[in-house]
């Protein structure tokens, strides 16, 4: 396939929740490993527009303001994708899921860094995010009498 046939275009990307805080009372000498930022992502198709879909990512850290980590943060990012013809239907939620989520999560990477980076503890980066399958469902204990 050659580089410019490629099946999914990027339509627009935007933010919604843009909230990165320093934590008052954090002591940068008693820094702790943050835990991982919680990220939770979703897609729509947007029925009414053709082979269009919408990505929504949130990255969520340390929602509780702990004190042993720099920042708060809790961004949301939205990407619209739009699928040519050449995918099955699977391919393309698949597809559009795959890219969605680069493209939602570098955009908050990046804004991340740039924003802490002005901030009083310094940059924060964060590390990357893979995108994974639900878990599969636990089977039934069985019991034997």
């Amino acid at each position: 396939m050659a580089a410019g046939n490629y099946p999914i275009t990027l339509e627009q990307v935007v933010f919604t929740r843009s909230i990165v805080v320093a934590v008052l009372g954090h002591n940068p000498e008693q820094l702790k490993v943050a835990p991982p930022p919680a990220n939770s992502i979703s897609i729509n198709k947007l029925d009414d527009v053709g082979r269009k879909f919408q990505v929504s990512m949130r990255c969520l850290m340390n929602e509780n303001g702990d004190v042993s980590y720099p920042y708060f943060i809790d961004m949301e990012c939205h990407a619209i994708l739009n699928v040519d013809d050449t995918l099955t239907e699977e391919e393309a939620h698949r597809g559009a899921m795959i890219n969605g989520h680069s493209v939602c999560y570098g955009a908050i990477r990046e804004a991340v860094g740039w924003i802490t980076g002005r901030q009083i503890y310094g940059q924060l980066m964060l590390g990357l995010s893979v995108l994974t399958g639900k878990p599969p469902e636990a089977e039934p204990e069985q019991t034997t009498e």
